[in-house]
């Protein structure tokens, strides 16, 4: 059992890793920030959030008191989700210990120490590394009180606290609680069964009043339904087609596996791992089953999707039966009179196959997630702006000119898309806004539209002289001198079929 401690502690220092090179926040962290620092305090966080976000109160409210403590720093932001992620590695630990003998518990401990996703996410200012942690917590806490129904009480009181923190865990609790309840029926007769739900009407409370106080606001954001529909995370069309594809689409993400033999044999196991619970360890089966049943039910019903990130909640229903059919592996090979090493060598090998991804991303440094260096951008128009010059940056940019620059300092600027030719096409809006400037500062931040560096460094082109282009990886940042007032417009015909649309900076 403390060969598995080794994994758990490469997962730590690979969490600790990636939260310590202190990343610039990218486009998803900026907008959670900016509600968090700007949102109106405890109080706002509970109203509608700005950019359309959503995260449960609870964990809004952590990352509120965090800040207050320890400051606006991309670090201390991201303190709250890498002490989540450690906990979890906690829990496992706990878990691998009670349930499994030596070789469940070291593939457990791989599978949760490296897993890409969990490290990922222990260094964002985002709730993902919550979710993990409760959903695995809950699970614990299920599995205990299946076996011991005193615990029952505790798990109810978990699950009402999770609430809070973590939206999956109030889509986890439901399923979890079928199972206890139908568990006591059958070892204790149907009398036994409404003892288990003595502490529900709690979490019921806690649940609606974290809906009614905040979840109302943020949940079933329509802007963001096609772009998870386009990611696999709804059926569209056939409902047994849109199921066949779910493990190769969850393998990519969340689960950061190669295509191929090895996302194949991962789901393989998974199989083969609730089959073996299932018959040797019923409650415990079925426990990591419910998750999984009701990821299924809420995506076909178009309420959660099944895709991504939104589906962390559901790596401990995958890990732990892995760890369950390898251990069953060990226990059968001696009695079968096939050594255990040669059974646990296959398997091994194709583990090792799954692993050697993971492993690289824990050891590789920390990557900026959509390629843009959002804060030494917005240093450099700080740092590059005179009196007067007019700023330009792209729509994406707006949380980044929020979170890193000052709106007044940057005035007068201006927001611009590129926009096709068509009735919102106007040439004049551009050349409106330039009249009576001298120079323009202008920043394209994160490619959520591949055009809108080509036309703006076009636009610009066409109406001054580039003097400066500074790249930011994936951002663009232009220092242009317009022509006098006088001085024809240089043109660049096989982009003038496309203009910019302007809009003007609100209030911070």
């Amino acid at each position: 059992m403390r060969l598995a401690l080794l994994p758990l502690l490469a997962g730590a220092l690979a969490r600790v890793w990636q939260w310590a090179h202190d990343r610039p926040l990218w486009l998803d962290e900026q907008m959670i920030a900016i509600n968090v620092r700007d949102g109106g305090g405890f109080r706002g966080l509970a109203g509608p959030l700005l950019h359309h976000q959503s995260a449960p109160l609870g964990w809004l409210w952590a990352e509120r008191g965090f800040l207050l403590a320890f400051g606006s720093g991309e670090r201390a932001l991201r303190l709250l989700p890498l002490l989540f992620s450690l906990a979890t590695l906690v829990v496992v630990g706990l878990v691998v210990r009670r349930w499994f003998g030596p070789f469940g518990a070291v593939t457990a401990a791989l599978l949760f120490g490296l897993a890409p996703s969990l490290i990922r996410y222990a260094a964002e200012v985002k709730q993902y590394s919550a979710d993990a942690f409760c959903a695995l917590t809950l699970l614990a806490l299920a599995a205990l009180a299946a076996e011991r129904p005193r615990w029952t009480n505790l798990w109810w009181l978990a699950a009402a606290a999770a609430s809070w923190l973590s939206m999956d865990a109030i889509l986890v609790t439901p399923g979890l609680a079928v199972v206890l309840v139908g568990t006591a029926w059958r070892r204790h007769g149907w009398r036994a069964a409404p003892r288990t739900l003595y502490l529900a009407p709690v979490w019921l409370l806690a649940a609606g009043t974290h809906y009614l106080v905040a979840l109302r606001y943020t949940t079933g954001e329509p802007h963001l339904r096609p772009w998870w529909q386009a990611r696999g995370g709804f059926p569209d069309g056939s409902l047994w087609a849109w199921l066949a594809g779910r493990p190769a689409g969850l393998a990519g993400d969340p689960l950061h596996l190669p295509e191929g033999p090895v996302t194949v044999g991962f789901w393989l196991l998974v199989a083969a791992g609730l089959a073996v619970l299932l018959v040797r360890r019923t409650a415990l089966g079925l426990l990591l089953a419910a998750p999984l049943a009701t990821a299924v039910v809420l995506g076909a019903a178009h309420a959660v999707p099944l895709a991504g990130r939104l589906a962390i909640w559901l790596l401990p229903s995958l890990f732990l039966p892995i760890a369950a059919v390898v251990e069953a592996v060990a226990a059968v090979a001696p009695r079968a009179r096939i050594p255990a090493t040669a059974g646990l060598t296959v398997i091994a090998v194709g583990a090792g196959f799954a692993l050697v991804p993971q492993m690289v991303y824990a050891v590789r440094p920390p990557r900026l997630v959509d390629g843009v260096d959002d804060r030494a951008a917005m240093a450099w128009l700080a740092a590059e702006r005179r009196p007067g010059d007019l700023v330009l940056v792209s729509v994406s940019s707006i949380p980044a000119v929020r979170w890193y620059a000052s709106m007044g300092e940057l005035r007068p600027g201006r927001f611009v898309r590129p926009v096709p030719p068509g009735p919102e096409c106007s040439p004049d809006a551009l050349l409106t806004a330039l009249a009576g400037q001298h120079r323009v500062l202008a920043y394209a931040g994160t490619p959520t539209n591949p055009a809108t560096p080509e036309v703006m460094e076009a636009r610009l082109a066409e109406q001054g002289r580039i003097v400066e282009r500074r790249a930011f990886h994936a951002g663009v940042g232009w220092l242009v001198e317009l022509h006098p007032a006088s001085a024809p417009a240089a043109t660049l015909p096989h982009l003038t079929t496309s203009c910019l649309q302007l809009s003007a900076f609100g209030r911070r």
